[in-house]
């Protein structure tokens, strides 16, 4: 079915380009760059681009290389002035927007008394504007990926965490079907169906296993309620700086959260099957990007501590703490942050000052991820202080655009006032760490992955 997104028509998306033609799509962006900073790189990056046998993770990668030069002209901009989200429509694609996703979190109690947390990110990619190619398709202009993650914890034994092969796709590829009437994303074998509305949601993920690396077969099929509503990040759904009417903001984001989804169905890991009848759900959805690059270096070293708590009591946390360079290794001591705090479906923005406690190094890259926070919670109503364990280091996961970034599974107690109440809290979450690798450490890997594989 056609994906009706905020960009309005359904029309055009019955011509659709061949996937094989994703690197022409994307060769039509970098013709229309002419300042990119790095002539070297930009030739690497046409060359893959006019490669007859370039694949859709090649074409990613090089997108990724692209940096702020892969930006498109549709950038989130405050509410008001810009008009408010609309759903069911907001639900679907934003096919003009640089970059969007889909970031599902499960906390997955196994009958046997173990607990599976999976983490599942299915992105989108803008190649190219539709002012650049008008008569191309709106999804075969995007580049769709997915990010999945599990740790598997069986009583008396230690977890183990499994990190699955990213999986890349042309949007004209058959294996990518995305609609929202009803609301519908398949990326090969991982799927999310649901209605109109999104809740009722199927979600469905799984991984042949890799015995090389000791990976089983492992399958997630699971029903997610529509047991609360979703609620806005930021102000009225807009994250970013703001900016006078008319202005285009240096980044800018809509995005909104579905906590606190009862979620039943089955895991199965290898041969073994196990029933889930009290696991919970949470749903990101954000899209936006950067504005037109200033000129200059392609990328600046930033990223962030993000974290989504769900506590008994129908409570939720969701913070984001940014950060520069990485100094010596460390975050510094007492790194402001913001976010949203809900409580039985009634949202209040807050923020945060963050503590690390300990570091644990990637086996892959180096980089060195937080393994262990302190959290004080303040804003109106809301004092809390939130203690992250997690339970298998390090969580790393790998993006499409072999960028790699952690996630990773905690148990969460939190204590404090609660308008004036003195609560204890606990619960589960993940705390999400990017940006924590010299990006021209990436770069280099980057470049070198293009190089190896670059044919004619």
């Amino acid at each position: 079915m056609p994906f009706l997104g905020r960009e309005g028509s359904a029309a055009g998306l019955a011509d659709l380009a061949r996937p094989s033609d994703v690197g022409k799509i994307f060769g039509a962006h970098l013709n229309s760059i002419t300042n990119y900073p790095d002539a070297a790189v930009f030739r690497l990056l046409k060359a893959t681009a006019a490669s007859t046998n370039a694949t859709p993770q090649q074409i990613e990668v090089a997108w990724a290389l692209l940096g702020t030069y892969a930006w498109v002209p549709d950038v989130p901009t405050p509410i008001p002035p810009s008009s408010p989200l609309s759903f069911p429509s907001d639900h679907g694609e934003h096919f003009n927007t640089m970059i969007e996703w889909r970031y599902f979190t499960l906390s997955l109690p196994l009958a046997n008394g173990g607990l599976v947390s999976v983490i599942a990110n299915f992105f989108r990619k803008a190649l190219v504007s539709s002012a650049t190619l008008p008569s191309v398709s709106p999804l075969a202009r995007q580049i769709y990926s997915t990010s999945i993650g599990m740790t598997v914890e069986m009583p008396g034994m230690a977890g183990v965490h499994y990190a699955w092969p990213t999986t890349s796709f042309a949007g004209a590829d058959a294996a990518v079907e995305v609609s929202n009437a009803p609301f519908r994303m398949m990326l090969g074998k991982n799927s999310i169906l649901g209605r109109t509305d999104v809740f009722p949601l199927h979600i469905h993920v799984e991984d042949a296993g890799d015995s090389s690396v000791g990976r089983p077969p492992l399958l997630v099929d699971v029903n997610c309620d529509a047991t609360n509503p979703f609620f806005y990040q930021g102000v009225n759904g807009y994250v970013g700086p703001q900016v006078k009417p008319g202005e285009t903001p240096s980044v800018g984001w809509y995005y909104y959260s579905w906590p606190q989804q009862k979620t039943t169905g089955t895991v199965k890991i290898a041969d073994a099957q196990y029933s889930v009848n009290n696991g919970v759900c949470w749903m990101d959805h954000q899209w936006g990007g950067n504005g037109p690059p200033p000129g200059g270096p392609a990328y600046s070293w930033s990223g962030w501590c993000w974290f989504e708590f769900q506590f008994d009591g129908n409570r939720s946390l969701t913070l984001s703490n940014p950060h520069g360079p990485i100094v010596g290794g460390v975050l510094p001591p007492n790194n402001p942050g913001f976010g949203t705090f809900v409580d039985s479906g009634t949202s209040t923005l807050v923020g945060a000052v963050l503590q690390v406690g300990a570091y644990v190094q990637s086996v892959n890259t180096g980089g060195r991820y937080p393994s262990d926070w302190t959290i004080e919670v303040t804003g109106t109503g809301v004092h809390l202080f939130v203690k992250a364990v997690v339970h298998v280091e390090p969580q790393t996961l790998w993006m499409g655009t072999l960028a790699e970034y952690s996630e990773a599974n905690a148990s969460v107690t939190a204590v404090g006032t609660i308008n004036g109440r003195t609560v204890s809290l606990s619960g589960v979450g993940y705390c999400e760490g990017v940006g924590f690798e010299d990006p021209a450490k990436r770069v280099t890997r980057n470049v070198a992955f293009l190089q190896a594989n670059l044919t004619s």
